[in-house]
């Protein structure tokens, strides 16, 4: 889902990246809020992390291979406000160090992975409120790591169909179904990496792990040290 440059009209790369701004500058103010001490090293962790994680790849179908996304991991670990600014740390990483993802369509790709990703916290938390049964809990965090892939890619696929590079050859009629078809398989993927990690974690229930409150029934509104 990493769109380079050369995809995106120009106006497609300046909404994006007014979007993205607005989620970041959002996603500061909540996370300063929600934490009492500095974030950054929490940042600079958990991105680390998620930056190897996502240099591992599997098998699809077809020669075809995907990897971690690592948006709703984050937002359970570090809760939805920090993931965002942790996945956006990695995504400019591979971006600056390894041009996976181009600089002017970095916003797009912001979006795509960081924004849709880390908001399937919400998701999470809709599905188990009225449940306190554990498999239902990380039946939620399957779901909502797959949608996330799968809504990331309808996204990359509109902004890549209605930019004029791929508007003679089909435009979202192509880059809709194309992006979908992949991404619903490695979606699966995703999903089953980020319930296993989430499952060891949770069983582990380390005082470290702050922002896995809400998984034992704790509220979102506190500050967390």
């Amino acid at each position: 889902m990493h769109i380079p440059d050369g995809y995106l009209s120009v106006e497609m790369c300046i909404l994006t990246y007014a979007l993205a701004i607005v989620f970041l500058v959002w996603s500061w103010k909540k996370a300063k809020a929600a934490y009492s001490q500095s974030i950054a090293p929490l940042l600079a962790i958990s991105s680390a992390f998620v930056f190897a994680a996502q240099m591992i790849n599997f098998p699809i179908t077809y020669g075809t291979s995907g990897h971690l996304v690592g948006g709703t991991f984050l937002s359970i670990l570090l809760g939805p406000y920090a993931a965002i600014l942790s996945m956006t740390i990695v995504l400019m990483m591979q971006a600056v160090f390894f041009a996976d993802g181009g600089i002017f369509t970095f916003g797009a790709n912001v979006l795509n992975m960081a924004v849709i990703g880390a908001l399937s916290f919400f998701l999470i938390q809709l599905l188990i409120k009225n449940s306190k049964r554990k498999g239902w809990l990380f039946s939620s965090v399957f779901v909502a790591s797959w949608l996330s892939v799968v809504l990331g890619a309808l996204a990359c696929g509109l902004e890549i169909g209605f930019s004029p590079v791929f508007s003679n050859a089909g435009g979202i009629a192509v880059t809709v179904p194309a992006m979908l078809f992949w991404h619903v398989l490695i979606g699966l993927g995703e999903a089953a990496i980020t319930t296993t990690l989430i499952t060891q974690l949770h069983r582990l229930q380390t005082p470290i792990l702050n922002s896995l409150t809400f998984l034992r029934g704790s509220g979102q509104n506190e500050r967390i040290p």
